[in-house]
């Protein structure tokens, strides 16, 4: 058995790092040892790939990986027939104690063919892996810190509780527009991808009210339900598409007697202060890069805004108990 063993530091969070790495379809636009590589990085699958080092002529490669370990391992595995050599590929990645991320990136060789193939190896192989290490940490430390358009709200003064919340959708002729007649609650920002967002932003705005203060006081004819069958029913003008009002309507559901609504649309331009954001994760869904994610989260606690990967632990408590409630009525 021989093993190679190379190592580097990355100025980025083995998260980023990982989606660098999980990305195989993007290895073309930065990885000099493995320009091609297609495939699912899924324990057991067989991923296809070209393999490139100096002074070798290419070949392809098509080995099975063996271990997926989110954010931490990757190994993949290639066997000749009849057993004469492997070589297992490892990637390990470990958390430093300033953020950055410390990979162990090596190959384990066996087979009657390993010693033979060793002083290539040694040399040439280890140089393209020393080359995609350097290439691995120069794009992991470029997306470290993308700028991420969160939402035009993120940063602005918030202006407190007001007593009524006035709206319009973004039509430049007969806009649609709700009144509230209560201060908005539970000021967030939303990731998922059923609620609107303005271009260009990652994330939603809402907040809610209770149910009956919302009252359409124009244009109500140009509202339309998005999806009637969800259990938050979502109301957008049929023009623009700005989603105005969120209704629950399934006496069980744990946001009955809510309404949703957007306060980036306040007419007056009051801004409540925005206390978390939920469904962080759901970016991904939605079209955020994985290697994005930790700039979202970075972005966020810049400024402040807690993050979740569902609701804010006080509603997610709320939630809980009113399942509790359901079932002791149930039972």
């Amino acid at each position: 058995m021989r093993l190679l063993e190379t190592e580097i530091i990355i100025d980025a969070p083995p998260q980023t790092v990982w989606a660098v790495l999980d990305d195989i379809a993007c290895y073309a636009e930065w990885n000099p040892a493995l320009p091609a590589l297609s495939g699912r990085t899924t324990v057991g699958q067989q991923v296809v790939g070209t393999l490139r080092q100096p002074n070798v002529p290419e070949r392809e490669v098509t080995p099975t990986i063996t271990r997926v370990v989110g954010a931490r391992e990757l190994r993949w595995l290639n066997q000749a027939p009849g057993g004469v050599f492997s070589a297992e590929h490892i990637f390990i990645l470990e958390p430093t104690g300033d953020g950055g991320t410390r990979i162990l990136h090596n190959e384990i060789f066996d087979g009657p063919l390993a010693d033979e193939r060793w002083p290539s190896i040694d040399t040439n192989l280890r140089k393209a892996y020393l080359d995609l290490n350097q290439a691995l940490k120069a794009r992991a430390e470029a997306l470290r810190d993308r700028p991420i358009a969160l939402h035009p709200a993120v940063g602005k003064v918030a202006s407190g509780s007001v007593e009524t919340f006035t709206a319009r959708c973004k039509c430049a002729s007969d806009p649609v527009e709700i009144e509230a007649s209560h201060a908005v609650a539970h000021n967030h920002l939303c990731g998922c991808s059923k609620c609107w967002k303005p271009e260009g932003a990652a994330f939603a705005q809402l907040a809610v009210v209770p149910a009956g203060c919302v009252a359409v006081k124009a244009h109500a004819k140009k509202l339309e339900a998005v999806d009637a069958t969800q259990k938050i029913e979502r109301h957008r003008c049929k023009s623009c598409g700005t989603h105005m009002v969120g209704k629950v309507h399934d006496p069980d559901h744990h946001f009955y007697g809510l309404e949703f609504v957007h306060p980036e649309l306040a007419t007056d331009g009051h801004q409540p202060k925005i206390e978390f954001a939920a469904f962080v994760s759901s970016l991904v869904e939605t079209g955020t890069p994985p290697t994005s994610m930790a700039s979202v989260r970075n972005e966020l606690g810049r400024a402040r805004i807690p993050a979740y990967d569902a609701f804010s632990p006080e509603l997610m408590d709320i939630i809980a108990w009113h399942k509790v409630k359901l079932a002791t009525a149930a039972g």
